[in-house]
């Protein structure tokens, strides 16, 4: 059994009361995205799927990125996460909100998450500030042994409580100190979010949501947007739009291949299903290669649910998502592989039951394949919504069965999960109380053998 202090003041996520897919309306559909007032209709008895995700009937921010009269409500604590992988090393980015406002801050562990080193802020350009929250996190990368963190800055009176546009740092010391750099957006207005940042040892890639086309072809949309760096952040390449109507608020994933193609999981528009694409190495071409679960969910909100991406080899490699849908007669959480490089899919293998909504997956270099999610917990009968987790050591064909990873009674949500030496270690964010949210751990192996929640 293994436990791991870190160090991060308490936070909050909306508690959620109730059975079924009533208790998703202030927690699984919602819990530390960005939670907008008017974003969730009345919900429908407990058992049939929340109003606001069952159609396109509630239609939430029609009109594209323009949330100017959203409120967004955040709790005091970690509001954000993202994990990479250094060889033996683990390099943690959160966010924390109080009173005073938002801060970034970085810290490595070199134990596969035992302990942590001291925190260090991370400094962006002077009085940019932090709009961050779990499903629009601060995004982190590593790309010619420099780290380059990227997150959406803060200007009063801007939508979501202040969203402005991208900001970004990088530190050429591991983490000990940062300095700030430009956003790799070249529409300068924002706010640009639902951000993924990766590399592939060299190239720097960065793909988010904007809406400087104006109106969307379709509502509750924004365009997706791309740019690359071959110098870690220093500058960037001219904007690439991939989709001009893809959701609104949903994160966006990426993992760049062997050769160092970049392949783009995304939640496109009518219907409402992931979609996935891939940028070209040498052209920086996009090509859209399919659908990653193909149900037909037509919904014209913003649902705040992304997806999860692992894979191997180049050229045509292996690829694992996971994806969440709402459509009422296939709700849950999925796992598919595509073994022909993202063209075509195996059928969805049902992972999480019709409350799960956010999730992760994660390859091991043995092969083995982990997926984390969140769901409410049968056990604690309350609407209480843990994070669960499972393992695949045939490549996705059979899984363990969901294991619930959180304490009992304890909201927690938004999971991410890194392969270790030993295993894997799965991050997510959870409530001890009212207006307090904190960041847990929990180190997994190949069946689930769990250790102690750590904070």
């Amino acid at each position: 059994m293994r436990k791991s202090i870190l160090a991060f003041p308490d936070g909050y996520i909306r508690k959620a009361r109730g059975a079924g897919y009533a208790s998703l309306i202030a927690a699984a559909a919602l819990a530390t995205a960005p939670a907008f007032a008017e974003d969730v209709a009345a919900p429908k008895p407990a058992g049939g799927p929340p109003a606001a995700m069952d159609g396109g009937e509630h239609a939430q921010h029609g009109g594209g990125g323009d949330h100017s009269k959203h409120v967004m409500h955040l709790p005091n604590g970690v509001v954000s996460l993202d994990v990479v992988q250094d060889g033996g090393k683990l390099h943690l980015l959160t966010g924390k909100h109080a009173e005073s406002g938002t801060t970034i801050w970085h810290q490595v562990s070199t134990d596969e998450g035992k302990s942590w080193s001291r925190e260090a802020e991370v400094q962006g350009p002077p009085g940019a500030g932090a709009t961050v929250t779990r499903g629009s996190d601060a995004r982190l990368a590593l790309v010619g042994g420099k780290l380059v963190a990227m997150w959406m800055s803060h200007v009063e009176g801007g939508p979501h409580g202040g969203a402005g546009p991208m900001v970004s740092a990088r530190s050429d010391d591991g983490g000990k100190s940062w300095k700030p750099l430009a956003g790799p957006a070249d529409w300068p207005k924002g706010p640009h979010a639902f951000f993924t940042l990766t590399s592939d040892s060299k190239t720097l890639h960065a793909a988010w949501l904007d809406s400087r086309d104006g109106p969307p072809p379709a509502p509750g949309a924004q365009g997706l947007r791309y740019a690359y760096s071959t110098d870690a952040g220093a500058s960037w390449s001219k904007n690439m739009t991939l989709d001009v109507a893809s959701c609104a608020c949903c994160w966006t994933t990426s993992k760049a291949d062997a050769n160092g193609n970049l392949y783009v999981l995304y939640r496109d528009k009518q219907p409402s299903d992931m979609a996935i694409g891939v940028v070209d190495a040498r052209s920086h071409e996009w090509t859209r290669l399919s659908t990653v679960g193909a149900f037909g969910w037509d919904f014209a909100g913003c649902p705040h649910i992304g997806g999860g991406l692992a894979m191997k080899g180049g050229r045509t490699p292996e690829i694992h998502a996971v994806v969440g849908t709402r459509k009422k007669e296939n709700a849950g959480f999925y796992h598919l592989k595509s073994a022909d490089g993202g063209k075509s899919w195996s059928e969805p293998l049902r992972l999480g039951d019709d409350t799960a909504a956010h999730g992760d997956i994660s390859l091991g270099k043995d092969g083995r394949l982990a997926a984390v999610w969140d769901m409410t917990d049968s056990e604690a009968n309350d609407g209480t919504l843990a994070v669960y987790g499972a393992t695949s050591t045939d490549a996705g064909a059979h899984w363990t069965p969901a294991k619930r990873l959180s304490t009992l009674k304890i909201t927690a949500s938004h999971p991410r999960v890194v392969p270790t030496k030993t295993g894997f270690l799965v991050f997510w964010t959870e409530q001890p109380g009212p207006n307090e949210q904190r960041l847990a751990t929990k180190a997994i192996g190949k069946d689930i053998e769990l250790g102690e929640v750590g904070h």
